[in-house]
């Protein structure tokens, strides 16, 4: 791991933490699944156009899914497409929509905790004792962050905070199974399996809700309204394409606990945007937890430097 390779960490997660922002604005104006299934969508004809025109090196598609002989790592790559986007994405965008920004923030910055274990039991892989103990700092950070914010204000739901902890579970287990097949798949092919299953998975659904609610000629009304534009545009290519394959691109060079230690830029920017543009208090509770978890991302990963210039 080089410090190149600490900044696309870096983005990925300054991205994802944008993108709370753009799906709480979404859920405002359109149903959950209708933004899942046109997320989705654009995602897939956009990373299908760049496949087509060979500006991506793409050499997987949908028959490869399905054929019983395929290419080696096919199942690890579909586990990764099921958990993320499948199942994290319909638990993280219901969990967004039925919580406040700041309690989001926290709830998803929880990952470190399922990404430690499951890097033991899954990838067998080995984290040094000091690591841990950074890890735990910033954990600290999110607890302290958690246990002084109000979620009396009827801004949060139980369903929703059980929510975002099955899609903190279901992220974990998409980085192990991301990780399982690098080195079958580069980082735009695993992007664009998952957005072929995001795609079939969500839009089947939807489809069968529109017909059952008769309004199926309504189907891509949210793409006709230019701030949901913005939205989609977002979702759909800087997020789940860029900074996905961003995302997949880091996991193949580093351990899963280094990638955890980069979760808390995603809740200081979720944070940072809600006071800066939504009127979001910031506490000086907030500070001191932010400062535990950015302490935990500079000791975890100038560790992993540190160990691997000796390697």
């Amino acid at each position: 791991m080089n410090i190149f390779i600490c900044i696309i960490a870096f983005l990925k997660n300054a991205i994802y933490g944008s993108s709370v922002f753009f799906t709480s604005a979404l859920t405002e104006n359109a149903d959950v699944l209708d933004v899942l299934a046109l997320r989705f969508l654009m995602s897939f004809v956009v990373l299908w156009c760049l496949k087509k025109t060979k500006i991506l090196k793409i050499n997987v598609g949908i028959a490869d899914l399905v054929k019983k002989n395929s290419r080696a790592g096919i199942g690890s790559i579909l586990l990764a497409a099921l958990f993320e986007p499948v199942i994290y994405m319909m638990f993280e965008t219901l969990g967004i929509s039925m919580t406040a920004g700041i309690t989001t923030a926290v709830i998803l910055s929880l990952a470190p905790i399922t990404n430690c274990i499951f890097e033991v039991v899954f990838l067998k892989e080995k984290t040094t004792p000091l690591q841990i103990l950074f890890l735990f700092v910033g954990i600290v950070g999110v607890l302290y962050i958690a246990a002084k914010t109000n979620t009396s204000n009827g801004n949060n739901s139980a369903a929703g905070i059980v929510f975002l902890l099955i899609a903190v579970v279901s992220g974990s287990l998409y980085m192990v199974f991301s990780r399982k097949c690098r080195n079958d798949f580069n980082c735009w092919e695993i992007t664009y399996v998952a957005c072929i299953l995001g795609m079939f998975v969500f839009n089947i659904i939807n489809i069968a809700r529109h017909l059952y609610m008769g309004n199926i000629m309504e189907y891509f009304n949210p793409y006709f309204n230019w701030q949901n534009m913005i939205g989609f545009v977002f979702l759909s290519i800087i997020s789940t394409i860029v900074a996905t394959s961003m995302n997949n691109y880091a996991l193949a060079r580093m351990q899963l606990s280094s990638m955890a230690a980069f979760g808390g830029v995603s809740t200081f920017v979720t944070v940072l945007i809600g006071v800066l543009f939504f009127n979001e208090r910031l506490y000086y509770y907030h500070i001191i937890g932010f400062t535990l978890i950015l302490i935990r991302m500079f000791g975890v990963n100038y560790i992993s430097i540190k160990k691997e210039k000796k390697s």
